[in-house]
């Protein structure tokens, strides 16, 4: 099954890197086919777990909890409400524990839901 990967990076007017995206295009299989040996399952429960624990992946960068903080300063949550609600829509205590795949997909969570 071939692999393809492309970046998609999101920087400011004077070219600074604000995020970088990884896109990964792969085959699936339609809902209705069943693969031979359950491959296809195990190949599912290491993607929904790769990036689940924070221990071994790398953290959110500073770029990416700016771009957050903007984000929700958009939605009119600022200062300790935004750091509040951040912590709560990960589930964590500290910012810091945040890994950067979450971080990334809440950013595209974030600006899906704004509409952009």
């Amino acid at each position: 099954m071939g692999r393809t990967v492309k970046t998609l990076e999101l920087r400011t007017a004077e070219g600074k890197l604000i995020v970088s995206l990884y896109l990964v295009e792969k085959e699936v299989e339609p809902e209705g086919k069943q693969n031979a040996g359950g491959s296809r399952r195990s190949e599912s429960k290491t993607e929904k777990n790769a990036g689940n624990g924070s221990q071994n992946a790398e953290l959110m960068t500073e770029a990416q909890r700016r771009y957050l903080f903007r984000i929700l300063a958009e939605q009119g949550i600022e200062g300790d409400a935004a750091f509040e609600k951040l912590k709560s829509i990960f589930d964590v205590d500290a910012l810091k524990k945040v890994s950067k795949r979450d971080a990334s997909r809440m950013i595209e969570q974030l600006l899906e839901d704004q509409g952009g």
